[in-house]
Parts: C-alpha cells; sequence; structure tokens
C-alpha cells in the first residue's frame, strides 16, 4: 500500500468511528462506551498525524534543506506544535 493509499484507508477508519459515535448518540449509548469510541477517533488522527508527518520530513523537509531554506523549516515544525 503506497503513502497516499494508507492515509485515505486511515481516515476511512476514522470516518467508521465518528460515524459510530454518531449512532451511539443517537441511541443513547452508555457514555463510557461513547467516550471509548471517542478515545478511537483521537488515537486514529495522531496515528494519521504521525504517517504525515514522516512523509513530510522525509520529502518536503529533506527538499527544504537542499535549497537551504533552514528558517521556514523551523518555522514550521514549531508552528504545528503551536511552539511558535
Amino acid at each position: 500500500m503506497n503513502i497516499k493509499d494508507d492515509k485515505i484507508h486511515r481516515i476511512k477508519i476514522i470516518k467508521g468511528h465518528v460515524e459510530a459515535i454518531e449512532r451511539m448518540i443517537a441511541e443513547d449509548a452508555y457514555c463510557i462506551d461513547i467516550v471509548h469510541q471517542s478515545q478511537a477517533v483521537q488515537k486514529a488522527l495522531k496515528k494519521l498525524d504521525a504517517v504525515i508527518m514522516e512523509n513530510h520530513i522525509k520529502s518536503c523537509v529533506v527538499e527544504q534543506a537542499r535549497e537551504g531554506n533552514f528558517q521556514k523549516i523551523v518555522d514550521e515544525l514549531l508552528g504545528i506544535y503551536s511552539y511558535k
């Protein structure tokens, strides 16, 4: 599976979790079960972020470094984590 397909696959999993949360709320499911499903969404989003960042670092950051755009690299990476 290539990186794009992996990201799309992860999004579909996240959609499924969100749809499950919506159904659970509509059906007055047990609150703790809803929270567990919500936590699954958050975990899946973090995994997606990690995949995207890994790809970005391996491609875009490397290319920017070759071009000498070091400040842009630092600004982007700090910005993504709201340190700046």
